[in-house]
Formats: structure tokens, C-alpha cells, sequence
């Protein structure tokens, strides 16, 4: 009786373990500048899992003196704690519409980070512009309630985008947001440097830039804020506010003190939100809890017109609330 053998072709992927998961598929460095990512298996339940591509542990297998070795470690080291320190902060912030690392370990050479698998699809804006404003205040309050939670335990996110914005339908017919990636996060009170920063400039706020070009700059939960105002434009008018064709981005515009063009679609009082979420310097932004008491109140001001009640006082002075 012949031997049976299996021939695996040269390119043709294995599942292998790493660490204790199993890893379902080849990793992608797609829309990931600084990480591979795939989906991975472990007691029957798939997750998400990331490879970082720095810090590189230094194996023993590396020749390396022993005081570069010693400093590479420390690197290692030091990034790790801080990493589970951020993480640890996360959690805590939970809500229910974060999807905070459950696992980070090191591997060889590298470190992974573990979430659950989220099955959504990203946020389209424009197909959002269309929902109801009922269903519009439903997602803009979870994105206010979410980042504030962070904020309250002084986490900055620090790379809000569509892409790291998954809707999510519920039971009920509506739809809510989960909320991926930390990976740009940081702890307001230990901020990385400019050239750490791992950002998309649509969202950029202008003390990030700043920061990026070594300007003094104060970098808070208030550069969520400033990006959360550019999404909340998109999900009340599917698109970004308007500038002059002379700037390429948002922070460019707020930066020379240049007029932002607000959808003329979008409700009066929440043009006037979004204009002060937009704001050039952190400190006359709201913070995020303010965003959403305003919001909450303008959803009472939207219920009141849509039954046709009798007009009450203003529920939000913008002014008076902010300053």
C-alpha cells in the first residue's frame, strides 16, 4: 500500500496557532499602516486579532550586544505597560458600543491584541443622511455617550474616522454604532509626540497638527470632539462641512481662521453645535458631555415640533452652556 502525502503549495496558507488562538487566514496590512490584522479562533468563538509591527521584541536568536538588547527590551517593556495601562482605562469606559481589546500578549518576536469579531459594516454617511432624524439623534447620543464615557477616564481615542465606526442594527429595526481600534489612543495626561501621532488628517483637530509640527499644543479628549463634529456633519447631511478650495482639510481651514461652510440642510440649533464643536481652540469647544446634553435637549426641542406642541423656551443656550 503506497504512503499517502499531502502537498502544500509554496504560497497556500496554514492555519497555526499563535499564542493560544488559532489564525484563520492570511494577515492584511490593509487600511493598517502600522499593524496586520486577521480573525482567529479560540475555544470555537472567532476574534479579531492584530499584529503590531513595532515594538520588535529582541529573541535570543538576534545577535545583538548586551546593551542594545537590554534597551530594546526596556522599549518593549515600556510600551507594553502603557499599551495595558490605556487598555485597562478602556474597559472601564465600556458602555456597550465599545469594543475594547480582551487580550494582549507577545508572541516570538511580536505583540498581539485580541478583540471580539464585530460583523457590522462600516458607516456609509450618505446612506445615513436619509435615516430620520429620530434615528440620526439615536447614533449621534451613542457617539456622545461613548466618548464621554472615555473621556471621563481621560482617554483620547485620537483617530476618529467613518472606518473605525461600525453600524450595527438592533432588534428593534434601528441601528447603533460600535466603536473599533485604540490604537492611536492615549491617556490626556501622558499624550505621545507629534511624530508618534497615528491619524487621518480629514479628521485631524488643529492642536494634533500642531503637535505633529512641534507647535505647542494641548492634546485632550477635546481633538475627539473636534473630529466627532465632522462625522456628526456627515451623518446629518452626508457629507463634510465646506471650506475654500484653497485648503485640502478641515484643521487647514479652522487653522487660517478661514469659514467653515455648514450643510444649509442641516437644523438651525444644530448648526450652531457643530459650529462650536469645531471650534479653532480646545477650550471653547464643549467637551463631550456637554455634546450630549445638547443633543438630548435638541431631541427634546425635534419631539416637541414633530407632535406639534405649543412652542416651549429654547432647550439649549449654546452660548451660555459652553463658555
Amino acid at each position: 500500500m503506497g504512503t499517502l502525502s499531502i502537498t502544500i503549495k509554496k504560497d497556500e496558507f496554514v492555519p497555526h496557532n499563535i499564542g493560544s488562538y488559532t489564525l484563520l487566514q492570511p494577515m492584511t496590512s490593509n487600511k493598517s499602516g502600522f499593524s496586520k490584522w486577521g480573525f482567529c479562533r479560540k475555544n470555537d468563538k472567532d476574534y479579531f486579532i492584530k499584529e503590531f509591527l513595532n515594538p520588535v521584541y529582541p529573541l535570543d536568536s538576534i545577535d545583538l550586544s548586551r546593551e542594545i538588547r537590554q534597551k530594546k527590551i526596556k522599549q518593549c517593556e515600556d510600551w507594553l505597560a502603557k499599551k495595558e495601562l490605556i487598555y485597562k482605562r478602556i474597559r472601564k469606559s465600556q458602555n456597550g458600543n465599545l469594543v475594547p481589546p480582551i487580550d494582549l500578549f507577545r508572541d516570538g518576536s511580536h505583540y498581539y491584541l485580541v478583540t471580539d469579531k464585530v460583523d457590522e459594516i462600516s458607516v456609509d454617511c450618505k446612506a445615513i443622511s436619509y435615516f430620520d432624524m429620530e434615528h440620526k439623534l439615536i447614533l449621534m447620543k451613542v457617539l456622545a455617550n461613548s466618548f464621554s464615557k472615555l473621556a471621563d477616564n481621560n482617554v483620547v481615542h485620537a483617530d476618529v474616522k467613518l472606518d473605525n465606526l461600525l453600524l450595527k442594527k438592533t432588534k428593534s429595526g434601528y441601528y447603533t454604532i460600535k466603536i473599533i481600534d485604540f490604537d492611536a489612543s492615549f491617556i490626556a495626561d501622558d499624550p505621545p509626540s507629534g511624530d508618534e501621532m497615528q491619524c487621518d488628517f480629514v479628521y485631524l483637530a488643529p492642536e494634533t497638527f500642531l503637535a505633529m509640527i512641534d507647535e505647542p499644543s494641548d492634546l485632550t479628549p477635546k481633538i475627539d470632539v473636534f473630529a466627532m463634529g465632522i462625522v456628526f456633519h456627515q451623518i446629518l447631511s452626508g457629507e463634510m462641512p465646506g471650506f475654500d478650495k484653497e485648503y485640502d482639510y478641515v484643521y487647514e481651514a479652522v487653522l487660517n481662521d478661514a469659514e467653515l461652510f455648514i450643510n444649509k440642510n442641516i437644523p438651525p440649533k444644530f448648526k450652531v453645535l457643530l459650529a462650536y464643536m469645531l471650534k479653532k481652540q480646545p477650550a471653547e469647544r464643549p467637551s463631550m458631555r456637554q455634546v450630549l446634553t445638547a443633543i438630548k435637549a435638541l431631541e427634546d426641542d425635534s419631539l416637541y415640533a414633530k407632535k406639534n406642541a405649543p412652542k416651549k423656551p429654547s432647550a439649549l443656550k449654546i452660548a451660555d452652556d459652553f463658555d
